[in-house]
């Protein structure tokens, strides 16, 4: 009967020490989410870019897909004023998905674009 309890008691003793050696930090266990700055949101840098690189294929003088223009600044301020540029960069009920094909605009650039559109939407 000894041994079996020296034997469960080295058995845990051991248990111990194994879990002993692991531990957690603060960096695995919480991860820093990156923060989306959206202070001093520009049309030149911020909207513009994303516009070029996502929209513009589609939505220019040239080639108008949905009747929608998003060529120079003065029309893309007609759609943010509108709510249709938000609306269908978010992906809201009632609009166009866009863009219609793929993956929706990571959160933070729609963020952007929404604190841009909130402040008025300026040239700036």
């Amino acid at each position: 009967m000894q041994s079996k309890k020296g034997a469960f008691l080295t058995m845990l003793a051991f248990a111990m020490m194994i879990a002993s050696c692991y531990y957690d930090n603060r960096e695995d266990l919480f991860p820093e989410v990156a923060v989306c700055n959206t202070s001093n949101v520009s049309y030149a840098a911020d909207v513009l870019p994303v516009l070029e690189s996502q929209c513009l294929g589609c939505h220019n003088s040239g080639s108008q897909q949905g009747n929608v223009n998003l060529e120079g600044y003065d029309n893309v301020r007609a759609w943010a004023r509108n709510g249709r540029l938000y609306g269908s960069i978010a992906w809201l009920n009632g609009y166009a998905p866009m863009p219609p094909a793929g993956s929706q605009l990571p959160p933070c650039t729609i963020d952007k674009i929404k604190a841009w559109i909130d402040a008025g939407a300026p040239n700036n």
